[in-house]
């Protein structure tokens, strides 16, 4: 590996060639004690005393995001690189959706969240995702779902690409673990509160177009499926292969494969 990226992978380092935010905001201290509090210590002002901290940005680079994989990828020694990378972005997708949805749809703050605006704290010995450090500080807003549609267009879509492009998993895969955290955050945050909260951002998961007129790629990626017993739940599209790992459970019904139901 080139040595400015074993550089850029040291621990306890930020890479970021931008300040870090004064969180004005105490997102943790919203959040609280309460049904939510595992959101807390996900979006971070500051970067934690352990750990790596790289930009987001860096995932593009083919050798960064390999390095970070080949330290995931140790737990799974000769497992599909296909599965192991889905499992990762597992990890990486749900702090994307879930914490931002709560303080965007209950709190309506804005959150600094775009690719170039965000580093990644991952573990140091295994690379998993273990939080992000915003750039900026948090604001109020008025359109949480206005929110939401950027983060889909200046991270998640660019992050997606380069993803798919360095490590030959298919886009729809890994839109697939987008939507399955931002569809179950959503219905969540609509169940403790009130469905008119998300119905913007609902929105963005079931209609054909996004409000930048671009094709929807998240679009039939859950579907609503019926057990005999009349009770419905929401299954996946395109299997996630986490199934393909040693000592990971399947999805259960929401696999749309029967061996990854196990």
């Amino acid at each position: 590996m080139a040595p400015e990226t074993t550089r850029a992978l040291q621990p306890a380092t930020l890479v970021a060639d931008h300040p870090v935010a004064h969180q004005a905001v105490d997102l943790d201290g919203l959040v609280g004690d309460g049904p939510f509090s595992y959101c807390r210590g996900k979006l971070l002002s500051s970067p934690p005393q352990t750990g790596i901290v790289i930009p987001c940005r860096d995932l593009c680079d083919r050798a960064i995001f390999d390095e970070i994989i080949g330290r995931y990828a140790q737990k799974f020694p000769g497992s599909d690189r296909r599965a192991i990378v889905s499992m990762w972005t597992l990890y990486y997708f749900s702090m994307l959706t879930i914490a931002p949805s709560l303080h965007m749809f209950v709190h309506r703050i804005g959150l600094p969240l775009e690719i170039d605006r965000l580093s990644l704290v991952c573990n140091e010995h295994t690379g998993e995702p273990e939080a992000f450090v915003m750039s900026e500080r948090p604001d109020v807003t008025t359109d949480p779902a206005d929110e939401l549609h950027r983060l889909m267009r200046r991270h998640a879509e660019p992050v997606i690409a380069a993803i798919a492009a360095n490590a030959g998993v298919a886009p729809k895969l890994l839109w697939n673990n987008v939507a399955a955290y931002l569809s179950w955050i959503l219905k969540e945050l609509a169940h403790r509160h009130e469905p008119g909260l998300v119905e913007g951002g609902l929105a963005l998961l079931e209609e054909a177009v996004w409000p930048c007129g671009g094709r929807n790629p998240m679009l039939g990626m859950i579907r609503i499926a019926r057990q005999q017993c009349g009770l419905e739940f929401a299954r996946r599209k395109v299997c996630c292969l986490r199934y393909n790992l040693p000592g990971v459970g399947g999805c259960g019904e929401a696999c749309p494969l029967p061996e990854g139901r196990h």
